[in-house]
């Protein structure tokens, strides 16, 4: 599993998530550890106390993001909100993935290790410009009016 991060003219850093040792796969105890605590956390640190006020964080619905995460998460006083059920929408990094796996089909040649994709995945990370991606972030809050009035469901523009 990948993770990664945009927000107003920043990224972060792409991880590769790797299964924690005792468990069977990728879980909630592996996104503490390798993106929480490593990635996350240490860059609120950095914001001012106007920033961390301003500043939401935003997860999908996915199981990893509960469990061992929940509760550093709110001690850290880190902010989200709850998502409706069929809108991954809303999230603007996942443009940033549609993005990417487009160019990943274009590929003349198909990855196949880990490790190659993982090379592949670098690359087109490292083209990611935070600033060209802003647009999505800003209409964010036209966005969640939409959903609003759809009652939760996904919305088309």
């Amino acid at each position: 599993m990948v993770w990664g991060a945009i927000g107003w003219d920043w990224k972060s850093p792409l991880i590769l998530l790797t299964k924690e040792k005792g468990m069977r796969g990728i879980c909630s105890k592996a996104y503490l550890n390798q993106v929480l605590e490593l990635v996350v956390f240490p860059w609120l640190d950095t914001l001012s106390e106007q920033q961390k006020k301003e500043f939401y964080f935003m997860e999908d619905g996915a199981k990893i993001h509960k469990g061992f995460a929940k509760l550093p998460r709110q001690l850290k006083g880190l902010r989200g909100f709850k998502w409706p059920p069929s809108s991954p929408d809303l999230n603007p990094i996942e443009k940033v993935w549609r993005w990417m796996k487009n160019e990943i089909i274009k590929l003349e040649t198909v990855p196949l290790s880990i490790e190659d994709m993982w090379e592949v995945v670098q690359e087109l990370w490292s083209e990611v410009d935070p600033k060209e991606w802003r647009y999505l972030t800003e209409r964010l809050t036209c966005k969640l009016e939409d959903v609003i009035e759809s009652k939760g469901m996904a919305i088309i523009h």
